[in-house]
């Protein structure tokens, strides 16, 4: 039977020194999080950037979707492992973190790949699916309590091969 690894301090340099470098834009949200106290916690950790840069360049989605995404850490990740022709439509509920993060993905010039909702999360699923709209990546990083709900909403606009 395997076991879960633990993620020491060592580790967790080796992973940091060893993966690419942040753009300075991705510094600049880490940044910026930095000032929020406690609500810093929202923001992905550095290996979750590196998994989620890894899992963009290899798996290649055209379409992603992304629900939670805060100040844009981890849609700005994503928006600069894309290939060219893929978009990214973020959902957020937060009008002044979903600002902070439009402001980031327009420094990184990948405003053009992200589409940004402002709306509850379930609502703006529903609208997807009544939209058709298919997704071959889904990213979930809200509120917890809703996390189930979220992926079952994400069932109905996932193309097959798809990736929640």
């Amino acid at each position: 039977m395997g076991s879960n690894i633990k993620i020491t301090n060592e580790l967790e340099n080796y992973i940091n020194n060893h993966s690419y470098k942040l753009n300075p834009i991705q510094r600049e949200i880490i940044k910026h999080n930095e000032t929020l106290g406690d609500k810093k916690k929202m923001q992905i950790s550095l290996i979750q950037c590196f998994f989620l840069h890894l899992i963009i360049k290899l798996y290649k989605p055209n379409k992603i979707l992304e629900i939670g995404t805060f100040t844009g850490l981890s849609a700005l990740t994503m928006g600069l492992a894309m290939n060219k022709g893929s978009n990214l439509i973020a959902i957020d509920k937060n009008k002044e973190t979903s600002d902070v993060a439009i402001s980031f993905f327009k420094k990184a010039n990948i405003d053009n790949k992200i589409n940004l909702l402002i709306n509850n999360a379930i609502v703006s699923l529903d609208d997807l699916h009544n939209q058709k709209k298919k997704f071959d990546f889904i990213f979930i990083d809200a509120d917890k309590e809703n996390y189930i709900n979220y992926f079952n909403n994400s069932l109905n606009i996932l193309n097959n091969n798809g990736i929640i």
